[in-house]
């Protein structure tokens, strides 16, 4: 059981947990929370395993805030759990907060030389690290799943300057 805060629309916490298995009132919030790691000027992107939804597309890592995790300790946690990577909150700047359907997306950023992933399978299936062209072209061609495709546009004026191309 994976139990997530739940808030309001104006991303007041309501007081409760609720599992990720039980649909959501139309007031309801949850929050999730992803990294974007960049590595000798290349972003880290991941392909999602063929069991979750958008199978196949490409990604950054992220995912929900469980239990009574801040945003940040979340994206901590899926950084070291989806692709291996240690990192401490005084190595993430956070980009921003964008609010989706039913959900906030609190977005940070890590800057730092990666030279070892280790994928969690039943999450990520591949990953590469791609400069600035050909993260054009990935967006341009439709490869990410649809909500990071967003992430990433929204924050692009933000990392293309540290990114190579």
């Amino acid at each position: 059981m994976e139990l997530r805060r739940m808030y309001d629309e104006d991303f007041n916490y309501l007081g409760y947990l609720k599992d990720r298995k039980e649909p959501l009132e139309a007031t309801e919030y949850f929050v999730v929370s992803g990294v974007m790691v960049i590595s000798r000027g290349k972003l880290l992107v991941t392909k999602r395993a063929k069991n979750k939804t958008f199978p196949h597309q490409w990604e950054f890592t992220m995912g929900s805030v469980v239990d009574k995790e801040s945003p940040l300790e979340g994206a901590l946690r899926e950084l070291k759990e989806e692709v291996g990577i240690r990192a401490t909150d005084r190595d993430l700047t956070f980009l921003g907060t964008m609010k989706e359907n039913q959900k906030f997306s609190k977005i940070f950023l890590l800057v730092r030389d990666v030279d070892k992933i280790k994928m969690q399978k039943s999450e990520v299936e591949d990953y590469k690290f791609v400069g600035k062209e050909e993260l054009g072209a990935m967006l341009n061609a439709g490869d990410f799943a649809p909500p990071m495709a967003a992430r990433i546009e929204t924050y692009m004026e933000k990392i293309a300057p540290k990114l190579n191309d």
